[in-house]
């Protein structure tokens, strides 16, 4: 059986579940534990919130069901360190699907919309930072981000970087001892944030040093002129088979109608007017500079039928193709 439950945003491990203790509030820090909600499984989340935009998310639960389904809504996602220890979160978005043993370094910008189906049982550590304190913390100014976490800080309506790693045996450590904390209060505040930045700094460490086994990197989306510019190209490269309109839109990735609405507007010209100029311009060149029969110059330029290319040659250039051959002008 399958359960589905909708996640509003990353703030928060399982809004769902029902707030059981708050351990401490004291002031910059703050720790809640959530039990999972007892119709679909037992366990809990524990959240601690080490400062304002710094948090620290450690779940342990299991499910009544063979599966539970989580439905994240497109959103701007924060920096996240994420360490799976036990079963495997599989993404509806390939890149983002993360098993036991791995790591995961996602940095902000826009997340798409996915779907993750979540393993029975379930151990995981998750930290979400804010760029901006991020930056502050590790001495990273603005104008001078290395060039290496340059995928860390992408603009909000760009797709985030997911970087996948291996917990490594320092994680390990760092990790156990995160889940075994013997202190309270303000003690366990500053024991935490050290295992914490202990941990972000061996992650970013194999991040930079390149001992990552997945990556998924933003690539700037395409502007609709470079897309019609594309188009050109294909239309200009493809004489003999032109593509129909249909076919030029897809795989340029435009609509039907942007393709017709856009191309005028580059080139002054409909696509049709466009590549039937084109056509013409490059027949006469063959024509005045080669040694081919008419007949194969209108099948280069996509002509299968001689008249039909003759009388299109004459109404562009008011001449007829044989007597341009003879270079007549």
């Amino acid at each position: 059986m399958t359960a589905e439950l909708s996640q509003p945003g990353y703030s928060n491990c399982l809004p769902t579940a029902e707030e059981d203790k708050i351990l401490d509030c004291s002031k910059g820090f703050s720790e809640i534990i959530n039990s999972y909600p007892q119709e679909l499984g037992r366990g809990y989340i524990q959240e601690i919130e080490l400062e304002r935009g710094f948090s620290l998310a450690i779940g342990d639960y299991q499910h009544h069901e063979t599966h539970i389904t989580e439905a994240y809504p497109e959103q701007e996602h924060p920096l996240q360190f994420s360490f799976r220890l036990t079963g495997d979160a599989i993404s509806s978005v390939d890149y983002a699907s993360i098993k036991a043993g791995e790591t995961a370094l996602c940095g902000c910008g826009m997340a798409p919309k996915m779907l993750f189906t979540i393993p029975d049982p379930n151990q995981e550590i998750d930290i979400h930072i804010e760029p901006e304190l991020f930056k502050k913390i590790f001495g990273i100014q603005d104008d001078a981000i290395p060039e290496l976490l340059k995928h860390l800080f992408r603009q909000p309506d760009q797709e985030y970087s997911v970087r996948m790693g291996t917990i490594t045996t320092q994680m390990q450590v760092a990790l156990q001892q995160i889940w075994q904390c013997p202190f309270q209060g303000l003690v366990k505040k500053v024991y935490l944030e050290a295992k914490v930045l202990e941990l972000m700094a061996l992650r970013l460490q194999q991040d930079m040093a390149g001992e990552i086994i997945q990556c998924h990197e933003y690539k700037p989306k395409r502007t609709v002129v470079e897309q019609i510019y594309q188009a050109k190209e294909i239309l200009e490269s493809h004489l003999e088979n032109p593509p129909s309109l249909i076919e030029l839109a897809q795989e340029v990735g435009l609509s039907l109608y942007q393709l017709k609405q856009s191309f005028p507007k580059v080139f002054g010209k409909s696509v049709f007017q466009y590549s039937h100029q084109y056509r013409m311009e490059r027949a006469r060149l063959l024509l005045y500079e080669s040694n081919m029969r008419v007949a194969d110059v209108a099948n280069c330029v996509g002509y299968s039928h001689l008249g039909q290319f003759s009388a299109a040659f004459k109404r562009m250039f008011g001449i007829s193709p044989r007597d341009c051959l003879k270079g007549k002008v």
